[in-house]
């Protein structure tokens, strides 16, 4: 089973103010993640300044370009994950936030872990 394990942060990240380590211990995760054919896609994702909603609400659609002032929580990256059941791709996210907890300390980071509903 697929899974879409979200990285999910209070608000934006400055990658600048992020430790080489931290970044070093997330590519040697990911690398691993790859190496053991788990990893089907991973990355990060430009800061929500850039973004743009498409957004439907009362039959009209509307453009809004980043950021967006009531975003309480920013997607950072993703990782989409090949595993056997929910118990494992949520393992796989603890060991991410376990990263984050050692080498990025006071960083407050959410890994939201859903199923990948595939058509069969």
């Amino acid at each position: 089973m697929r899974y879409l394990i979200n990285v999910v942060h209070d608000g934006p990240i400055d990658p600048d103010t992020v430790k080489p380590e931290t970044f070093e211990a997330m590519g040697g995760f990911v690398a691993k993640l790859a190496a053991d054919g788990i990893l089907v896609d991973a990355a990060g994702l430009e800061p929500v300044e850039q973004a743009t909603r498409v957004d439907l609400h009362d039959g009209q659609i509307k453009l809004l370009d980043g950021p967006f002032a009531e975003a309480k929580e920013w997607i950072g990256g993703y990782f989409i994950i090949q595993v056997r059941d929910q118990d494992e791709a949520v393992e796989y996210a603890r060991q991410s936030v376990e990263i984050h907890r050692v080498h990025a300390p006071g960083m407050n980071v959410i890994h939201e872990v859903r199923r990948i509903v595939d058509e069969e």
